[in-house]
């Protein structure tokens, strides 16, 4: 329920073409296309995912349909935004295991308003970081392709053949790999 709800809310502020990572965002889809939100997430061609971090606990089939990396036009993102501001309060748990819960809440509150605080003033630098990193990285990353189109013989084509062929293959395999169910 709670889930649905704040996908509902995603789907009304950030509308078409958006991405939500979820930790079990590839169960989450069946869940929410199923329910009344469903067709304003095909509308709107929402697309789930699972955070790069958590998707490397998924058996291989699983990656190659949710994983970050797989989707086309997520980038460079990992999807894994609330963990980074979760293991930033981290730090809390020792100094307020003892405290009545008043001042636990406030340090907590005074914790993440600090936490904005320093990220809204280190934006702007973030930000020109990475617009100044950009076209290196274009560049970098598009030659690297390059090289191996050249060495390997490939196309930009042959890239989307071998996943399609990849998640094919997974989809016809009757039960999961011995290495997959053997894995711990």
């Amino acid at each position: 329920k709670y889930p649905l709800a704040i996908q509902d809310h995603l789907l009304n502020v950030y509308g078409k073409n958006g991405g939500v990572a979820y930790d079990i965002g590839c169960a989450f889809s069946k869940t929410l296309y199923n329910s009344h939100l469903g067709p304003r997430a095909c509308e709107l061609s929402l697309q789930m995912m699972v955070g790069a971090f958590h998707g490397h606990a998924h058996n291989w089939r699983c990656q190659i349909n949710w994983h970050p990396m797989y989707i086309e036009g997520t980038g460079h993102t990992e999807g894994e935004g609330c963990e980074h501001v979760f293991s930033s309060s981290n730090e809390l748990a020792r100094s307020t295991r003892h405290a009545t819960p008043f001042h636990r809440h406030q340090t907590i509150e005074q914790h993440f308003a600090f936490w904005d605080d320093d990220k809204y003033a280190a934006l702007s630098t973030f930000l020109q970081n990475h617009y100044r990193e950009a076209p290196t990285a274009s560049q970098t990353l598009t030659a690297e392709l390059s090289s191996l189109e050249g060495v390997l013989d490939l196309t930009q084509a042959g890239f989307v053949h071998f996943h399609k062929e990849e998640r094919s293959y997974l989809d016809g395999l009757k039960e999961p790999p011995i290495k997959d169910r053997v894995s711990i």
